[in-house]
C-alpha cells in the first residue's frame, strides 16, 4: 500500500513538472539577443507606429540604413510602409544599441518580418510598437502612450542625419513630447 502512494505521489510530482516545463517551452521570454544581434545594414528597418484616437492618422517613421555615397542617404520619403527616413549604417549600428539599452519588454521570433503597406496595421492602438525586422527575425516592444516621450527622446543621440533626426523629433511632436529647438519648416514633405 505504502508503495502505491510513494507511487501515485512521484507520478504526480512527475505530471506537474512536466506541465510547468511544458508551458515555459512555449512562454515567449522577453529578450535582446536578436535585437543586438541584427546587422546594421540594408536588411534591417526600425519602425515606430501609433494611433491613437486623434483626427488624423499617425503614419508609421521607418528607419532604414544605406551604405555612405548612397543618393537616399538624409532623405525621408513616404513610401507604401510609411515615412522612411535613410540613415547611415552607423546611426543603425547605434540606434539598435540604444533600443536594447531601453527598459522594454522585446518579443523576439525567429520568423523575419516583411513590413508591408501601413494600410494593413490595425488603425487604433494602445499603445506605441516598436519592431526591428532584419534578416534574423524581429523584435517587437511596446511603449504605454504616458511614457513615449521619455522613452524615445534618448535614441535622438544615435541620429546623425539631420533629416532623419528631424523626422524623429517631429514624429514625438505628434504626441505632445517636447522638443527644444525643433524647426518646423526646415524640410518639406515629399
Amino acid at each position: 500500500m505504502r508503495l502505491k502512494s510513494t507511487a501515485s505521489r512521484v507520478l504526480g510530482l512527475v505530471l506537474v513538472m512536466a506541465t510547468a516545463i511544458g508551458a515555459l517551452a512555449f512562454q515567449r521570454i522577453p529578450s535582446k539577443k536578436l535585437l543586438l544581434g541584427c546587422s546594421a545594414d540594408e536588411t534591417t528597418a526600425i519602425r515606430f507606429f501609433y494611433n491613437n484616437e486623434s483626427d488624423y492618422f499617425h503614419f508609421p517613421l521607418i528607419f532604414r540604413a544605406v551604405e555612405r555615397g548612397d543618393p537616399r542617404l538624409n532623405t525621408a520619403p513616404m513610401v507604401a510602409e510609411g515615412r522612411t527616413a535613410y540613415i547611415s549604417e552607423t546611426e543603425m549600428a547605434s540606434m539598435l544599441r540604444k533600443l536594447a539599452q531601453l527598459d522594454l519588454p522585446w518579443r523576439e521570433s525567429g520568423k523575419v518580418e516583411v513590413l508591408g503597406s501601413f494600410k494593413r496595421l490595425r488603425p487604433w492602438s494602445n499603445s506605441m510598437e516598436i519592431l526591428v525586422a532584419c534578416s534574423k527575425g524581429t523584435a517587437r516592444a511596446k511603449v504605454d502612450p504616458e511614457n513615449i516621450c521619455e522613452t524615445l527622446k534618448p535614441l535622438d543621440s544615435a541620429l546623425k542625419t539631420p533629416r532623419a533626426l528631424w523626422e524623429f523629433q517631429g514624429f514625438r511632436l505628434n504626441y505632445r513630447c517636447q522638443v527644444p529647438g525643433f524647426e518646423y519648416g526646415a524640410y518639406p514633405h515629399q
